[in-house]
């Protein structure tokens, strides 16, 4: 019987229900054939019979018999024929109703359908026996404890991972190897294996873990009961605290004495990094106590505070200074104002802005310039901020200092009139009353709206 073949493949351009690819299980037989072609699924052997819908090129059939030129095949529960001309033969079902085991650490999550837009039914752990029903385009239809559903075919194996530790992912050769977290600031235990599972808790430096795998750069661990994951790179198989104590944090510069070096002063934060909130600033100079130092950033005491500075600047030797003894007294007895004027302008973060208003409860920005240094300092300031411009030394925007006064013109277009000021707090950091934020706030004064609005600089201490 000759087909055709132009008038197979013109027919294949006629109107037609579209069959979607899907994966099936075989019935009649194990032999696999696969469409070459996109081309009609017919209810008979010949293109007189009408199309029961169109199958794409690669889709693949269960073989049952040959007519002439046509093949008679099972698809997605339905009996049809196909041209052969358009049919590749001999292929095999690769892996029917085979028995393979999920291998990712953290489990493989079994899905109702081939891809990861389908609801989760379950997630099964690593090592679970399944058996692979039929496998299409990455997923692979398996049934688990008579439950059926979808995983991805690239994390099953014909051999358990659970029971070969050579090809494991995971770590065997130190099963609950007991282990010793490293940084300085801690480490996140978390739910899962990946930052964006949520901190069960933060493990300090020195802490003793029992390892119980490690994949893709993460460890299953356990401390005092609980597990979690913690990133196995801050995890050393010595423990960093031997050298100094028993504690859990270590010191490489024990109780150091080094020196503040910027002119503008330094701020002290809560944690190591810029992110966390200023304890004070510290001005130029100050001697301060390391008690250990990672990543760029130092843990410092000064007069009984704990905090965090940037080790960058810090010197073993204190900053030179200039003039008599009674300027050095001078200076010193600046830098006390310094850091009160700046030490209670931080107590008043957070307070609402109301116009007009001075505190103790409520400021507008010149308000609270004159509450601060009135209190702080025992300076009386005039009230208003146009009036505040005119008080003390004029200074150059480059050469700001901690608890220098800064004024803006916020009205519109920068005219030289002011409107507002604030307090700099040193290393580009300004705490202003905010009529926008309505509160006190400590803002980024290294933008192009605050270098836009400025005006001028006074120095009053």
């Amino acid at each position: 019987m000759s087909i055709n073949k132009n008038y197979v493949m013109a027919g294949m351009l006629a109107t037609a229900v579209a069959i979607p690819l899907s994966d099936t299980t075989t019935s009649h037989a194990s032999e696999i054939r696969t469409t070459t072609v996109r081309v009609h699924f017919r209810t008979g052997a010949g293109t007189n019979y009408s199309s029961m819908g169109i199958l794409d090129k690669g889709v693949k059939v269960s073989y049952i018999s040959e007519s002439g030129n046509w093949t008679k095949v099972e698809y997605d529960s339905k009996t049809g024929y196909i041209c052969s001309d358009y049919l590749e033969k001999g292929e095999s079902n690769a892996t029917p109703t085979s028995t393979m085991y999920t291998t990712p650490e953290i489990g493989l999550n079994l899905r109702k359908g081939p891809g990861t837009s389908y609801s989760v039914i379950r997630t099964l752990s690593k090592g679970t026996a399944v058996t692979v029903h039929s496998s299409s385009n990455g997923w692979s239809k398996i049934s688990v404890n008579g439950v059926e559903g979808y995983v991805s075919t690239s994390f099953l194996s014909s051999t358990n991972p659970s029971t070969n530790s050579s090809t494991s992912n995971e770590t065997t050769s130190t099963p609950t190897t007991t282990m010793y977290v490293t940084p300085d600031a801690g480490l996140n235990l978390r739910k899962g294996a990946g930052t964006s599972y949520s901190v069960i808790r933060t493990l300090s430096k020195g802490t003793a873990v029992t390892v119980h795998s490690s994949s893709n750069g993460w460890s299953k661990i356990s401390v005092n009961g609980v597990e979690g994951y913690v990133s196995t790179s801050f995890l050393s198989s010595t423990n960093p605290s031997t050298n100094s104590s028993t504690s859990n944090e270590t010191t490489s510069t024990p109780t150091t004495t080094m020196y503040v070096t910027p002119d503008a002063g330094l701020n002290l934060r809560k944690g190591a990094g810029t992110s966390y909130s200023v304890v004070k600033t510290l001005s130029k100079g100050t001697a301060v106590t390391v008690h250990s130092s990672s990543n760029g950033w130092s843990k410092v005491s000064v007069n009984g505070v704990e905090g965090y500075v940037s080790t960058s600047y810090l010197s073993s030797t204190k900053p030179s200074t200039s003039g008599s003894s009674s300027s050095s007294s001078s200076n010193s007895s600046t830098s006390v104002s310094v850091d009160k004027v700046l030490d209670f302008a931080h107590q008043q973060l957070g307070k609402p802005y109301v116009w007009g208003a001075q505190g103790p409860n409520s400021f507008d920005c010149s308000g609270l310039i004159y509450y601060v240094y009135k209190n702080a300092a025992n300076i009386t300031l005039p009230r208003t901020s146009v009036e505040q411009s005119k008080f003390g030394t004029t200074v150059s925007k480059s050469n700001l200092k901690a608890g220098d006064l800064v004024f803006f013109d916020t009205n519109g277009p920068n005219n030289g009139a002011v409107s507002h000021v604030g307090i700099y707090a040193g290393e580009g950091q300004l705490i202003h009353a905010s009529s926008s934020s309505k509160k006190i706030v400590k803002v980024n004064m290294e933008t192009s709206y605050w270098n836009n609005t400025y005006v001028v600089a006074k120095r009053v201490l």
